[in-house]
């Protein structure tokens, strides 16, 4: 036995209550000098942070246990189980490839023990609710061993939401390659020849790797499992019993020994799609463990992510992002005859902004180096794009409403998928509850919910995913003041379309996975489908809700006109 594991476990599972009742007791002491503090800089100061979640086992079919320890529940037909107990036993010829066979000694996984905040610090998420000292660990919240959906009873409920996760999550693993990566171009490796998961005819392209790789991981991470998970799956398939911490080190080696010296991943030349997601991934890998393996690639891609981002057209500050590196386009600049590419330099789009903004904000929870001159810009750009009717442009505001062209586009396309993508990003820089924008953007959407089409040619799994990102921000369970007539609606519609979708035949590896393709597959099939829904039935616990903190700080009580003296009547 390892007495520092021991020990780290330990701490890792203390009781709820006893944190809660020691974490207010301390923020009792600090919070007045915290709110005077920060009550003059609602907007610049107030950090978003990621939503604790406390798991809960009264009746749902899963079983989460500390080591040693398995509680038995009643569970459906097919249901994958998640076990956390060293008993159980991989036979030999089914056990996963371990980082050691593929990498050699991973010596460097260990924590960074200066400034770390012990794990677990749910109940002191707030402003002046951390243990003085200690930096806050918002990643942590979603719990080491992996987490059960919060959600309430109002749509189809945390049990089938969350089955839906570990189907997803199953069939992951299910379809990793040994290296630790997922490519949709190597589907048919991991398949049964007479019904694979592959759209037949797709023309998948190993350019998009790096980026499925990370959505995969993403979906692990964004259900509180690191690279230190101790979670078994047992996959209701096949059989297996696989190890969750394990696939996900394996991952996350391979994305970080991917990366460039200058920072960016993609094999070539710089993917900004891919450059996003891989280095989000690797933020929330640190920023969930403290590792310092993930810290440098982390870090890399936010510096190479900043450097990428393109200039204003103004002059004057920075702006959004496009699929090439602002690098690439003034080297071509110089070497180029093309009249164009001036113009080029100053192009974006919403959707690769988004994402942009969502990994720096990633790295900035984390405790990376952000400018918060990349966010402003950022911010910038979105505010230039969107329309007042709540609607936003791809790459600028006459066209917004317009739809966006591409390679399906037999597809129908979701004009509010753009206002989805500029709700994110406004909510997430600059936290703005009154932001005019939010709620018409917010008709738009429930005006266009999720539904399934006997053709299925609605399906948008990318714009249900925003849209759900951003109506759960505006409108969810945890919103001060919310009104539920945005929300309520999207959820309703969300979870009947995404379960209806999900695959469920025990006979065949398409079990859990989301093989109806959607208008955007063509880039990582079902890999992206499925990591991208799994992402999305996640939203009820993946992140705090933004407004959170601003509305806290708002009802506190302004110390300087509390103890002002009476005017003299």
């Amino acid at each position: 036995m390892n007495p520092i594991r021991s020990l780290q476990n330990a701490l890792r599972n203390a009781p709820w209550i006893v944190m809660a009742v020691a974490l207010h007791a301390i923020g009792l002491v600090v919070i007045g000098v915290v709110y005077v503090s920060q009550s003059k800089k609602l907007h610049d100061e107030v950090a978003f942070e990621l939503r604790p979640h406390v798991p809960r086992f009264d009746d749902v079919p899963v079983v989460i246990e500390p080591e040693k320890t398995v509680r038995t529940h009643d569970i459906p037909p097919l249901q994958p189980t998640i076990l956390t107990t060293d008993e159980t036993i991989i036979p030999p010829d089914t056990a996963p490839q371990t980082v050691e066979e593929v990498y050699g000694d991973p010596n460097a996984l260990a924590e960074e023990t200066t400034g770390v905040p012990p794990s677990n610090t749910g109940p002191g998420v707030g402003p002046g609710g951390y243990i003085k000292g200690h930096k806050p660990n918002p990643f942590r919240q979603r719990g080491e061993h992996g987490v059960v959906g919060v959600g309430n009873d109002k749509g189809i409920g945390r049990v089938k939401t969350e089955e839906g996760v570990l189907f997803g999550m199953a069939w992951l693993l299910r379809h990793q390659n040994d290296d630790g990566s997922w490519s949709a171009t190597k589907l048919k490796d991991h398949c049964n020849a007479a019904r694979g998961c592959a759209e037949p005819g797709a023309d998948y392209h190993e350019l998009y790797d790096e980026g499925v790789t990370a959505l995969a991981l993403l979906a692990f991470l964004g259900a509180g499992h690191s690279h230190e998970s101790q979670a078994l799956i047992k996959d209701p398939t096949t059989g297996k019993t696989l190890r969750i911490g394990e696939a996900v080190k394996r991952g996350l080696l391979w994305l970080s020994k991917r990366q460039s010296p200058d920072g960016h991943f993609s094999r070539d030349k710089a993917f900004l799609y891919n450059e996003a997601l891989a280095t989000m991934t690797l933020a929330e890998a640190y920023g969930l463990t403290r590792n310092r393996v993930w810290k440098e690639p982390a870090q890399r891609g936010i510096d190479f992510l900043q450097r990428a981002q393109r200039p204003n057209p103004s002059g004057n500050g920075l702006w959004g992002w496009r699929y090439q590196s602002r690098m690439e386009v003034e080297d071509f600049r110089k070497t180029g005859t093309d009249p164009a590419a001036a113009k080029e330099l100053f192009d974006a789009d919403t959707s690769v902004t988004t994402w942009c903004v969502m990994a720096l904000k990633s790295g900035q929870l984390a405790g990376l180096d952000v400018r918060t001159e990349s966010l402003a810009g950022a911010e910038a750009f979105i505010h230039w794009v969107s329309a007042d009717n709540g609607l936003a442009g791809y790459i600028d505001p006459k066209g917004a409403g317009a739809t966006v062209t591409g390679k399906n586009d037999h597809f129908q396309y979701h004009p509010a998928v753009m206002s989805a993508l500029s709700m994110c990003s406004r909510i997430f820089v600059a936290h703005d509850p009154d932001d005019p924008y939010l709620e018409p953007a917010a008709r738009q959407l429930v005006q266009d919910l999720p539904t399934v089409s006997k053709d299925k040619l609605s399906v948008d799994y990318y714009y249900w995913y925003y849209g759900a990102l951003a109506l759960n921000q505006f409108d969810g369970e945890d919103r001060p003041g919310r009104s539920g007539k945005y929300w309520g609606p999207w959820r309703k519609a969300m979870e009947s379309a995404l379960l209806a979708l999900q695959n469920r035949d025990a006979t065949s590896c398409q079990h859990g996975g989301w093989i109806t393709p959607d208008r955007w597959a063509y880039t990582g099939g079902p890999v992206y489908a499925t990591a991208l829904n799994v992402l999305t039935l996640e939203v009820y616990y993946r992140y705090e809700n933004a407004f959170r903190g601003v509305e806290r700080a708002r009802r506190a009580p302004q110390p300087d006109s509390a103890t002002a003296p009476l005017e003299p009547k």
